[in-house]
C-alpha cells in the first residue's frame, strides 16, 4: 500500500509541474492581445478610435494622452500609451518592469524578431537601443534594452513628420 501512495504522490506532483509550465511566455501573452507590428496601424488614429479598440484598464488620461495597463504573469504588468496631436496618434509606447529579468529578455527577443521579420528589416544598434525605420522613413521604432537585466523594457513607435 505504501509504494502505491508514494507513486500516486509522485504522479500528482509531476502533473502539477507539467501543467504549470504550459503557460505561454510573456512575449506570447503580449502578442495575443495585439502584436507590435499591428500596433503600428494605430498611428494617426484618433483618441476616440483608440478608446474603442483597446481592452486594457485606463491608467492615465488627458486631452492628448491615454495609457492602458495590462496584467501579465502573477504580479507583473505592462503599459501601452498613446500620444495625440491634431493629426491623430503620433507616438505609441510600450513600458514594462518585470520582476524576473528572463521575462524581460523573452519580450526583448520576441519584439526584436517580430520587427526584424517585418518590412522594417534588421535594426541598427546604438548604445543599448535598437532602431528601425520603414523604407520611406515615415515610421520609426526604438527598443531600449539598457536595463533589461533589471526587468525594464521600453519600446516606442513614432510617426515621423
Amino acid at each position: 500500500m505504501k509504494p502505491f501512495v508514494v507513486n500516486l504522490s509522485f504522479i500528482i506532483v509531476l502533473l502539477l509541474v507539467v501543467s504549470c509550465r504550459n503557460e505561454s511566455s510573456y512575449y506570447e501573452q503580449i502578442s495575443e492581445k495585439k502584436t507590435i507590428i499591428s500596433r503600428i496601424l494605430d498611428l494617426n488614429k484618433s483618441i476616440t478610435e483608440i478608446r474603442k479598440q483597446e481592452k486594457g484598464k485606463i491608467s492615465k488620461e488627458g486631452l492628448d494622452f491615454i495609457s492602458y495597463e495590462y496584467p501579465i504573469g502573477d504580479n507583473d504588468s505592462y503599459a501601452i500609451s498613446y500620444q495625440f496631436d491634431e493629426k491623430g496618434c503620433f507616438e505609441i509606447s510600450f513600458d514594462s518592469y518585470f520582476a524576473i529579468k528572463e521575462d524581460a529578455e523573452n519580450v526583448l527577443e520576441g519584439f526584436k524578431t517580430e520587427i526584424t521579420h517585418s518590412e522594417f528589416g534588421a535594426p541598427t544598434n546604438d548604445n543599448n537601443l535598437y532602431r528601425w525605420k520603414n523604407a520611406n522613413e515615415s515610421i520609426s521604432i526604438e527598443l531600449d534594452y539598457k536595463n533589461t537585466d533589471r526587468g525594464l523594457l521600453v519600446l516606442t513607435i513614432m510617426a515621423n513628420a
